[in-house]
Formats: C-alpha cells, sequence, structure tokens
C-alpha cells in the first residue's frame, strides 16, 4: 500500500511537508503528526512543515517554518490532504526535486511522481497513522498520536460520517496506546468560544431552507465583524445544519476580501446526493458529500444551490420509481 514511500523519505536529506489553504485540524494534524515523527526517526534530516495560513484552532498546532527557495528545491517534497495544486498552500511545491502526493480526496489531479490516494480512508490522519503503524512496532509518542487522533476525529466529526468504518476505528485504536485523553481533546476540538456560541445560534436563526430540503446561508464581511469571527470560525459552522432530519443538503458561503475584490468562499454537505462534481464547477472540489467551492460570486453561489436542489428532487423522483 506504501510500496516506495519509506525508501524515498529515507534517501531525502530535506523533507518539506505541505497541505492545503485555509487548512483543517486533518490537514493541521497529517502535517504535524508526521513532522513531528521525521524529526524524531530522523534527527539528521533537515524537516520543514509548510504553510503561510494557520488555520482553525492556532493554539492547537506550531506554526508554519520559514524557508528559503533554495531549500525546497534540495527537497523531498510531501503534499498532504490536498486534491487540487492550487490549493496548496505555497505554491512553491513545484521546486522541489520530488513531489509526493498523499490524501483521502478522490484524484482529481496528479501533481507529483508517486501518488498514495485512497479515497475510501476517512482522513488524511487515517492514511499517515496507517503508514506509521506498519513501520512503527510500539505506540506513537503521544504528541504525535495526538496530531493524528485529532484530524481523525474532526474529519469524521466524532466519527459519524458515513466514511468512517472499522478500519478508521481501528486507526483510532491504535493511536489510543499512546495514553490520549479523549475527553479533553474533544473538549479542545469541538468546543466554541460565547462569541462564535451567538454566531452559530444567528445562522440557525437565519438559514434560507428552499422547499427541496436544501438549507444555506451567506456570511458576509459585515457580519463577521459584528460578531467578532474570523472566516475560519465561520467556516467550521457548516456542521449546524448537518443534524436536521428535513435537511437533505446544505451550504456556507463566507465572503472574503482579497485585491479589491469580494468574493464567497464555500463549503458544501449533504446526506446521499453528490455534490463533489458540482464544486468542481465552481474552482473547487472534495468527497461526494463534503466538498468546497472557491472564489464565486453571488450569483455563483445561487447557482450551485439551484444545482443541489435539482438534484435533490432527481434523487427523490428515483426512490419513488
Amino acid at each position: 500500500m506504501f510500496d516506495g514511500l519509506l525508501h524515498e523519505i529515507e534517501k531525502a536529506p530535506i523533507i518539506c511537508v505541505f497541505r492545503h489553504l485555509i487548512p483543517d485540524a486533518d490537514a493541521l494534524g497529517s502535517q504535524w503528526g508526521l513532522v513531528s515523527w521525521l524529526k524524531l526517526t530522523y534527527p539528521n534530516k533537515k524537516v520543514f512543515a509548510m504553510g503561510k495560513h494557520v488555520g482553525i484552532k492556532p493554539e492547537m498546532f506550531p506554526n508554519p517554518d520559514n524557508v528559503d527557495d533554495d531549500t525546497i528545491r534540495e527537497s523531498l517534497a510531501i503534499v498532504l490532504d490536498t486534491a487540487n495544486a492550487k490549493r496548496i498552500d505555497d505554491q512553491r511545491y513545484t521546486l522541489a526535486k520530488m513531489i509526493i502526493q498523499i490524501d483521502h480526496h478522490p484524484l482529481h489531479e496528479t501533481f507529483g511522481q508517486k501518488k498514495y490516494i485512497y479515497d475510501h480512508r476517512a482522513a488524511t490522519c487515517e492514511i499517515i497513522a496507517e503508514f506509521l503503524e506498519e513501520i512503527v512496532v510500539k505506540p506513537l509518542p503521544k504528541k504525535i498520536a495526538e496530531f493524528l487522533y485529532m484530524g481523525l476525529l474532526t474529519d469524521t466529526l466524532k466519527f459519524s460520517t458515513n466514511n468512517t468504518s472499522a478500519h478508521t476505528l481501528k486507526i483510532a485504536a491504535y493511536l489510543a496506546q499512546s495514553d490520549l485523553n479523549f475527553s479533553k481533546l474533544n473538549e479542545e476540538m469541538f468546543s466554541v468560544s460565547s462569541k462564535e456560541y451567538r454566531f452559530s445560534n444567528y445562522l440557525r436563526t437565519h438559514a434560507s431552507i428552499e422547499p427541496c430540503g436544501m438549507a444555506y446561508s451567506f456570511v458576509t464581511l459585515e457580519m463577521m465583524e459584528e460578531y467578532g469571527v474570523s472566516a475560519n470560525d465561520a467556516k467550521e459552522r457548516i456542521t449546524d445544519f448537518g443534524g436536521v432530519r428535513d435537511f437533505e443538503a446544505w451550504a456556507l458561503f463566507i465572503e472574503h476580501h482579497e485585491n479589491e475584490r469580494r468574493f464567497y468562499n464555500g463549503s458544501l454537505r449533504s446526506k446521499k446526493i453528490a455534490v463533489n462534481d458540482i464544486a468542481q464547477q465552481y474552482r473547487g472540489g472534495g468527497h461526494r458529500n463534503a466538498a468546497a467551492v472557491k472564489g464565486c460570486s453571488k450569483e455563483e453561489a445561487l447557482e450551485i444551490i439551484q444545482k443541489c436542489c435539482l438534484r435533490i428532487k432527481e434523487a427523490k423522483h428515483n426512490d419513488t420509481v
């Protein structure tokens, strides 16, 4: 399953580990879990965690490293949890001597000489932990296991998503051997501040709901300023819609401002219908039931909603015939 991966790691004197823009806990957990293990196992290697964006829960993960171009040119680049080359946080990955992809998203684009893409796994942290389980006999050091468990926990929404498998739980049990404090990790990863709580209540109250069973909200820059939440914090509230029985799909569009242009990045979720192919039409992608779009106008976001509604109606029709 990981043929050649350890060989490439062992022969590289410099390793730069990349992940996607605006990283979630799976991107950060897999990055720092792997980086920490590499530094511990190969103290004579130069190992760097790449990226410019800090991501969610910044207090839970170290800061990225500052690395010059010449160092990257001499490195092995390992890109984690990223299906689209444009979403890699730090495009200098292209300078590296060799590029390896490791991901759990469906293969959308090949940008590495070697790839380990397993879209039947629930998280990239699951893949990294599986790799380490093969080559590490004893339990992992606690901090490394914590990094990997945090990504596994959040990408499966506490082991509740439909891609959570017996293997996912087996890997969680492997990480648990490192004396993890489950209640503390759950609290740290899922607890919210009072301002996030108020913001979440606003979203729930003001969500738009289409007759087809599609729920969605637009979060403007002014709204985030009023409630004192960041775009990263706002994006995480997509989970607030997931527990409603009547919602077949839901979306959250977060406004951004760059280069004097305002646009929306969106998160799409569904219970049954595919949304990743719709997301790919709008500079995005992801899993069948969980995807993202990037750089959308308000009009494009409304198009996405209507396409999701049409798909929901088609699915309901097929269920009745």
